[in-house]
């Protein structure tokens, strides 16, 4: 199945098995299928299926058995939520932080970072925020500032050996919001 531009479409649906959250997993099919040439990935592989099964994830995914060789030996599917309002608040703070873990070989999901963060500028979340991201107050009251997020991550990130300087990863997001911005 292909989308307006062409690329393959990944779709992945939540079991409720992992705690990934289910809003990221149609932004990381058209982060990663911007990687990939259009076409590369045609038809439906069980393999796939049954990897992303293994991981939490019922599916159903474009098959690799054509699937070029890549440069990254993993991709890591970053997509922020924030504090938000009409008209925008400033500065907006990171209020989710979740990091898919994508094999560069096999687009095997192999692990996931997933925080909720407490805003300190605005810790009120606005109607307009909980609507737009889904997140509501009790998931960010209490929950750890951004500079523990971030001590986390570099934890997550040293046990799955993405810090090793062999290893060679990129982040990827759906448009330069949530690096460049945020």
């Amino acid at each position: 199945v292909s989308d307006a531009s062409g690329c393959s479409m990944i779709v992945l649906l939540h079991t409720g098995a992992a705690k990934f959250p289910q809003n990221l997993l149609p932004r990381a099919r058209q982060a990663v299928c911007s990687l990939v040439p259009a076409g590369v990935l045609k038809g439906y592989g069980s393999i796939v299926s049954r990897k992303l099964a293994s991981h939490g994830f019922g599916a159903s995914m474009a098959a690799m058995s054509s699937f070029p060789p890549q440069r990254y030996h993993y991709f890591l599917v970053l997509d922020f939520e924030a504090t938000c309002d009409k008209p925008q608040i400033h500065p907006q703070e990171i209020i989710e932080f979740p990091i898919l873990k994508l094999n560069g070989r096999t687009m095997e999901i192999e692990s996931t970072f997933h925080m909720y963060v407490q805003p300190v500028v605005h810790p009120q979340l606005t109607p307009f925020c909980t609507e737009l991201t889904g997140i509501i107050q009790g998931m960010v009251d209490g929950q750890p500032s951004l500079q523990q997020v971030l001590e986390r991550v570099d934890e997550w990130m040293a046990k799955e050996g993405l810090l090793d300087p062999s290893v060679k990863s990129i982040f990827v997001t759906c448009g330069d919001w949530d690096l460049k911005v945020m």
